[in-house]
C-alpha cells in the first residue's frame, strides 16, 4: 500500500516545517492541512509547492483550516456572511491548485442545529463549493466527521442522491470509528464515491493510533476501495498525543508498504 501523510500529524508545527518533516520522511504524497490565512497566499504556497516538488512528494489534498467555521459561515442560513466567507474557498481551492492537489475536504455543519435547516439548502450550499472547485480542476469532497451532519451513513446516501456525480467522500477511518459506525458499512456502502482516505488505527478505548499499532484491519480496506477501482490516496492522519511522530511515522509508512 503506497500511503502518504498529512502536515496535520505535527501539528502545532508550522505547516511549511511540518510538510518538510514529510518530505523528509520519504513519503511521496501528502495532504497540506492550511493554518491560517496568510499560508494562502501565492507566494508562501509556491515555496510549499517547490520543497514538494523537490523532495519527490506529490501533494494530493488540502484541508481548509476554517473547518471550524464552515457550520455558521458557509452552511448558516445567513446569506450575507455567507457571501463574506466564501471567497475564502475560493482562495482555498486556488491553493490547492498551485500545490497540484485534486481534492479539497470539507466538514461542513454540526449534527446538532440550533436552527435547524433543511438537508436542501446545506445540499445547494456544498454544490456551490463543488462549483468553486471546478473553476481551479480541484474536486471539493465531503469527509464523514464525527458530531457533524456527514457523520450518519444515511446522510450520505442522501446527499449522493442529491449532488450525483458531484458527491464524492473522503473517508476517516477514525471518525466513523468516534461516530459509533463500523468503518467497513461506511466503506462498503460508498466505495465507488470515496476519492481519499485518512489513516489510523484502532483498539478498544483509542480510535487515533499509528498504523500498525491497533488491530485495524487494512488489508480489508484496501481489498474492499481497489476491488471497486479505488486510484485515490491513503494519508496517515493522527494527532501528536506525547509520542515521537516521526518515529511513529517512519513506522506505519514501512508497516502499510507490506499490506
Amino acid at each position: 500500500m503506497k500511503v502518504g501523510a498529512s502536515t496535520s500529524c505535527f501539528y502545532p508545527m508550522l505547516t511549511e516545517k511540518a510538510l518538510d518533516n514529510v518530505i523528509e520522511l520519504g513519503f511521496q504524497q501528502a495532504e497540506v492541512f492550511f493554518n491560517t490565512s496568510s499560508e494562502l497566499e501565492e507566494p508562501f504556497v509556491k515555496e510549499m509547492k517547490k520543497s514538494a516538488d523537490a523532495g519527490g512528494t506529490e501533494i494530493l489534498s488540502v484541508h481548509p483550516f476554517s473547518s471550524a467555521l464552515e457550520n455558521n459561515c458557509i452552511f448558516g442560513e445567513y446569506q450575507r456572511r455567507y457571501d463574506d466567507f466564501v471567497d475564502l474557498y475560493k482562495k482555498h481551492c486556488h491553493a490547492a491548485a498551485l500545490l497540484g492537489a485534486k481534492i479539497l475536504v470539507i466538514h461542513g455543519s454540526h449534527a446538532r442545529l440550533k436552527r435547524p435547516l433543511p438537508e436542501e439548502h446545506y445540499f445547494e450550499r456544498f454544490a456551490s463549493l463543488v462549483e468553486i472547485g471546478r473553476q481551479e480542476g480541484v474536486a471539493v469532497c465531503q469527509e464523514n466527521v464525527n458530531l457533524f451532519r456527514s457523520q450518519s451513513i444515511e446522510f450520505n446516501k442522501r446527499m449522493r442522491d442529491y449532488l450525483g456525480n458531484d458527491y464524492r467522500m473522503v473517508f476517516d477511518v477514525k471518525q466513523s470509528i468516534r461516530a459509533g459506525y463500523d468503518p467497513f458499512d461506511f466503506l462498503n456502502e460508498f466505495k465507488n464515491e470515496i476519492v481519499h482516505v485518512h489513516l489510523s488505527d484502532n483498539r478498544p478505548g483509542d480510535d487515533c493510533m499509528p498504523p500498525g499499532r491497533g488491530s485495524f484491519d487494512f488489508s480489508r480496506m484496501k481489498n474492499i476501495l481497489e476491488g471497486a477501482g479505488y486510484k485515490g490516496g491513503y494519508v496517515i492522519e493522527i494527532y501528536s498525543k506525547g509520542y515521537d511522530v516521526k518515529k511513529e511515522l517512519a513506522f506505519s509508512k514501512n508497516y502499510l508498504a507490506g499490506i
